[in-house]
């Protein structure tokens, strides 16, 4: 797996190699300056490029951080107190800030590999890079903020605790590569020192071609990508996915993997805190193979508990060496049907062919309505038939009317004529030809997913699962996904549904 460490030397080469093409140009008279122009400006493009071609992961991050600060600002008791109502109202458009957010350091990194109007340049890259050490930084100093206290709240942080963070990472890189938020932090703060050296010496930039040239490049970064963002986000799913529920991801095992990797996790300390007098310490377990040895140490009845767990990384034994393997969301893959709880695993060893339809926000308004619900009363009579036998007579001894509250939903007109002019003849054929199909709703949205089921026509049973789990599956509301001996084999984007006879042949 590609590593941070690695990326960097990446791009320091490819900055290089651009300083050296600059200086035979004779376009610089400052290989250092020049270097570090090429080498911030690469880091720009790449990292905006792994966001670009999936600007809905971006934006459903900028919404993790939205409702964190939301919480956080909503627990002062000052004036700052005030802001806590305009997160939400940011959050409504994290789609727009992703993609502005994506152009702008795109095109930043076109600005410094050019030297595009130089103070012009310095003063952007040193307010985004502000902006990315806040970011990074809450994330990774949440982690010394206990659960029950506001981050704010400077006097009751204590030791680090990976399980405190408020959000679990940055998406510095989108899904190309996650990084610990303790290295997002620190990597965003290395930055802040070719943001400053360029802010207080932007004359010192070098300078390539003529203004207008330079014009036309920036321009013409910024209309690309605003198109590309375009296109992986409303017209297509992402032209490149990272995510681990890929075309050619085969969820049964992986989930299976990740399950015997965890059970595999080594204890090899404890942070502890005293509930009593409020402190905090590390043990470290002198054997992992015997946990739980800090009981004698710190009993509970002394007000010990634990806090966190220091543990190994979720390994795999293979040919006597251990193997890190990386949890992934499909270790949180768990799907429930209202009635008959948890059919996860019925699902994942269907044989052959099924069709998953993702709808992680069913589209139209919710409102209470009341309905009469009719109870019968069943009496049972004894006939004698005989002297020597009797026959149990069941009737009807009432029918009481009661009033029940319940939650429905009126579908968005375009929202619903997606399923069914597009969804359910796909859904029809597919079960004609012995697939197994079903649908998939947000946990939120299962109160009304019955009532949405009956509206649609849909014929297919609809099971719910956790929202974030949907939005990693597929970035299309709804999408399909077509699975077979639970490895994934395709996914759809509702805009680009083929025919029936299209659909079904595709994988005959």
């Amino acid at each position: 797996m590609t590593s941070l460490s690695t990326l960097i030397l990446s791009f320091a080469l490819v900055g290089l190699l651009f300083t050296v093409l600059t200086r035979m140009a004779k376009r610089t008279e400052n290989v250092f300056w020049t270097f570090l122009q090429h080498f911030t400006g690469v880091w720009f493009v790449f990292s905006g490029l792994v966001k670009a071609v999936d600007p809905v992961g971006t934006a459903y991050k900028m919404q993790d951080y939205f409702r964190e600060f939301e919480n956080t600002f909503a627990g002062l008791n000052n004036a700052f107190k005030g802001l806590a109502p305009l997160f939400p109202w940011l959050s409504n458009f994290s789609t727009g800030f992703s993609i502005t957010m994506i152009v702008l350091e795109i095109a930043l990194g076109v600005m410094l590999i050019v030297g595009y109007r130089r103070k012009l340049t310095a003063w952007l890259f040193f307010l985004i890079v502000v902006f990315f050490t806040l970011l990074t930084g809450f994330t990774f100093l949440t982690g010394f903020v206990p659960a029950e206290a506001n981050f704010f709240d400077f006097a009751k942080w204590g030791p680090y605790v990976k399980t405190q963070m408020r959000v679990t990472d940055c998406g510095c890189f989108g899904d190309f590569i996650k990084l610990n938020p303790r290295t997002s932090f620190f990597k965003d703060v290395g930055l802040m020192v070719p943001a400053l050296l360029f802010l207080f010496r932007s004359r010192n930039m070098h300078l390539l071609w003529t203004d207008r040239t330079r014009n036309l490049l920036v321009g013409g970064t910024v209309l690309v990508t605003l198109l590309f963002c375009w296109r992986n986000t409303y017209w297509d799913l992402p032209m490149v996915d990272f995510r681990p529920f890929k075309i050619g991801a085969n969820i049964r095992e992986r989930r299976a993997l990740e399950a015997e990797a965890r059970s595999n996790v080594e204890i090899l300390g404890y942070v502890l805190e005293n509930t009593q007098t409020g402190q905090v310490v590390t043990f470290m377990e002198p054997d992992p193979k015997k946990p739980y040895s800090y009981i004698k140490t710190y009993p509970k009845d002394q007000g010990w508990k634990v806090k966190d767990q220091i543990k190994t990384e979720p390994f795999i034994e293979k040919d006597g060496k251990k193997e890190i393997i990386t949890e992934t969301k499909v270790s949180d893959f768990a799907v429930e049907d209202g009635e008959n709880g948890e059919v996860t695993e019925e699902l994942l060893e269907e044989k052959g062919y099924s069709l998953m339809i993702v709808a992680f926000h069913l589209e139209g308004e919710k409102r209470e309505e009341t309905v009469t619900v009719r109870d019968t009363v069943w009496a049972t009579d004894t006939l004698r038939i005989s002297p020597d036998s009797v026959q149990l007579s069941r009737r009807i001894a009432s029918i009481d009317a009661r009033e029940e509250t319940r939650m429905v939903i009126d579908p968005a007109l375009d929202y619903a004529d997606v399923f069914r002019s597009k969804v359910n003849p796909l859904a029809e054929a597919a079960q004609k030809a012995n697939w197994k199909v079903y649908a998939i709703v947000s946990t939120p949205d299962s109160d009304v997913a019955t009532d949405f089921q009956q509206k649609i026509n849909a014929k297919y049973p609809f099971y719910k699962a956790d929202d974030k789990l949907l939005k990693t599956i597929t970035r299309s509301n709804p999408g399909l996904v077509v699975l077979r001996d639970g490895q994934v084999v395709d996914q759809l984007h509702w805009r680009h549904l083929p025919g029936v006879d299209a659909f079904i042949g595709k994988y005959r």
